[in-house]
């Protein structure tokens, strides 16, 4: 004769545990997933064609400061930016643009120098 398994059943302290073993699979799974993002973000931040861009919008911004307020020092930005934090962020973003578009372009007549291949 073939006896018959009897069914245990699980407290539910087990179940829980179970639960929260579980839960920790999946946040470990989460967190991987999330540091292959972040590693493929980086490395996207990182390249050649970003860091061009980079540059030249920072060229922008120092001819637009010149400009704009020439008898200024970092100090004198630094107290602007604390001011601005108060703003309203897209509003200030918009703006932005728009005044690095008016002021931030190079001397008209000049030839950018050609790129090293």
């Amino acid at each position: 004769m073939a006896e018959v398994k009897k069914r245990i059943r699980r407290t539910a302290e087990q179940r829980l545990a179970d639960l929260e073993k579980k839960q920790a699979e999946i946040l470990e799974r989460q967190r991987t997933a999330i540091a292959k993002i972040e590693e493929a973000k980086k490395r996207l931040l990182q390249s050649p064609a970003s860091h061009k861009e980079a540059l030249e919008r920072e060229k922008r911004f120092k001819r637009a400061a010149a400009v704009m307020a020439p008898d200024w020092d970092v100090r004198h930005y630094i107290a602007a930016l604390e001011k601005a934090l108060h703003e309203d962020a897209e509003g200030l973003k918009k703006r932005g643009e728009v005044l690095l578009e008016e002021h931030g372009k190079g001397r008209p007549g000049r030839r950018p120098r050609k790129a090293k291949r």
